[in-house]
């Protein structure tokens, strides 16, 4: 078995364990006030967070909260990117959950319906303009609650080198977009023409660290959730075969997809044509320019929209801020996320300053209408398995049968942490 199902299957038994014996049932939860926790401790976890960083704006947020509520002692719950699960878990396991956890789609709905996250709804301001209700209406609401306070919601797009694209002679994909024509057909067609290895320089149509992406852009996933958010397998849904195809004989058959090194240099150095991302490496393109790693005119464009696509959403993925089920201070928690979700908004504004304009009516666009696929599969580490064995030359039909019965039993162990 490999090794990222053996950690996903670990998790899950934890998971399991922990809805016997770990954390407090909501119903237990006494909703009191602000005085009712005076003395109390309040613990933040943010992945990967140095909390002595001045500059940060986390930690900005974090001092002046300590400064309007100093009844509270703030305490940081430092872990790193591979071990801060872990930490949340143990936390529950140990009847002591973290106050505030920096959470995202990846964990959700996991997080929320195994009870290691509480409702929001009764602790933050919902009426907050800087609150992303769209994406919380879509990624972190169940049975009427919200379950994690996102600020914004992070879009899939492709970057291209409107520079190569002008020298072939090539329609620009916003071009297309604006057609109505950006379809896996013709998007794979113009990957297909931008592709040439034959020569000691090698040249892509496309590049991407995320596969998976193309499920979204088809409206489909690994994982469905029933009407009670418990998890359906999807595996076998055509929409999810016709995305896998498309993967296999982009990776493997006809080659254009590929890089060397990493999918971001490649493209920065004018060997792929086109890269799948988020939008948030915007920025960090921009910067590279600035430093004269990109010399070429890039632009931004949807992800190519898929034959079972009907409702034109687009793949996102997003994150924000989430309460520990059963915390010591639930009040000043949500007091203390009203305050990170300004904060966030606020740097966010600052670093989009220096965005194209054109880029950010974009991205604002997609925004309103996004699909993430990363919730919905999470309960299977993402599905990143399949989608490697994909890329390596193992066909549709055997991946399939393979990873069948295995998600199949991650789904049932999952599931079975509800009762």
């Amino acid at each position: 078995m490999r090794k990222g199902l053996i950690t996903v299957l670990v998790i899950a038994m934890i998971l399991l364990t922990l809805s016997s014996c770990g954390g407090k049932n909501e119903e237990d939860i006494v909703y009191d006030s602000l005085e009712s926790e005076k003395g109390n401790k309040l613990s933040i976890m943010i992945p990967g967070h140095n909390p002595n960083d001045e500059n940060q704006w986390q930690n900005i947020v974090i001092e002046e909260f300590k400064q309007e509520y100093p009844d509270v002692e703030v305490e940081f719950v430092v872990a790193g990117w591979d071990g801060w699960m872990t930490r949340v878990l143990s936390s529950i396991s140990a009847n002591d959950p973290i106050d505030v956890i920096n959470d995202g789609a990846n964990n959700n709905p996991m997080f929320a319906m195994r009870g290691i996250t509480q409702p929001l709804n009764d602790y933050i301001d919902l009426e907050n303009p800087n609150l992303h209700i769209n994406t919380m209406d879509e990624v972190f609401k169940y049975n009427d609650k919200y379950y994690v306070a996102a600020t914004e919601t992070n879009v899939c797009v492709i970057f291209y080198n409107k520079t190569m694209f002008q020298n072939a002679g090539i329609a620009d994909p916003m071009e297309l977009y604006e057609k109505g024509e950006w379809t896996f057909d013709t998007f794979i067609e113009v990957a297909k023409q931008l592709t040439d290895t034959s020569g000691e320089k090698k040249q892509w149509g496309f590049a991407t660290n995320y596969p998976y992406i193309f499920l979204g852009s088809n409206q489909t996933s690994i994982l469905k959730l029933d009407d009670n958010f418990k998890y359906e397998l999807n595996i076998n849904d055509p929409a999810v075969r016709r995305v896998l195809e498309m993967v296999g004989d982009g990776w493997h058959n006809s080659g254009w997809y590929g890089w060397e090194g990493d999918p971001w240099s490649t493209f920065y150095k004018g060997e792929a044509a086109m890269l799948g991302d988020f939008q948030n490496i915007d920025i960090q393109m921009i910067k590279a320019r600035d430093y004269g790693l990109v010399d070429f005119e890039y632009g931004a464009a949807p992800m190519p929209i898929g034959p079972d696509n009907k409702d034109n959403v687009s793949p996102i993925t997003t994150a924000g801020w989430s309460m520990g089920n059963g915390c010591d201070t639930p009040n000043h928690s949500g007091k203390l996320i009203d305050m990170l979700v300004n904060g966030q908004a606020a740097e966010i504004a600052r670093q989009q300053e220096i965005l194209n304009p054109a880029h950010l009516a974009l991205y604002k666009e997609l925004a309103q209408r996004p699909y993430c696929v990363n919730s919905y599969d999470s309960a299977v580490g993402g599905a990143f398995e399949i989608f490697q064995d994909v890329v390596a030359g193992v066909g549709v039909t055997q991946a399939i049968a393979e990873y069948t019965p295995v998600y199949q039993r991650m789904i049932d162990e999952a599931n079975s942490a509800y009762e």
